[in-house]
């Protein structure tokens, strides 16, 4: 017999919660790790990849706002971008470097996982040229 499984709101919230703390662990702040590579096939981390920009969480990283958990960041002003590029893909690591989740990234327009701002999106794109020596800011992230 086949079906569709679905969570309750307690047990939903329950996860929500996980997550905060998962991500909480550790003797640092989490934090999502853009890049401009291409996404790996596994979710195996970035093994030979330099992040483009390291965007620094608050602690705590997230709160649950109307059951999707909002990702908050320490520095609303922005974080400098090592590298020019696209960013295409983001690893969110806990503060003990652990892998917390990963998923794409685009401009708000375009609904990836993460939404990024501090540059324009060419025609043809979906996430913005982001300038070495720049500021990108992590848009309005949730997870549900």
């Amino acid at each position: 017999m086949s079906g569709t499984f679905r969570v309750g709101p307690v047990l939903s919230l329950a996860q929500l919660e996980a997550v905060i703390a998962t991500a909480d662990i550790g003797p640092g702040p989490s934090k999502v790790q853009l890049y401009t590579t291409a996404r790996h096939a596994d979710l195996d981390g970035a093994a030979g990849d330099l992040p483009q920009a390291e965007v620094v969480l608050a602690v705590p990283c997230a709160s649950i706002v109307d059951g999707a958990l909002v990702l908050h960041v320490a520095n609303p002003d922005g974080t400098l971008v090592m590298s020019t590029g696209l960013p295409r893909w983001a690893l969110w690591v806990n503060g003990a470097g652990a892998i917390v989740a990963e998923g794409s990234v685009t401009d708000e327009a375009n609904g990836g996982d993460f939404w990024v701002a501090g540059g324009v999106t060419p025609p043809g794109e979906t996430s913005p040229l982001l300038q070495a020596g720049g500021l990108v800011l992590l848009g309005a992230t949730s997870l549900t």
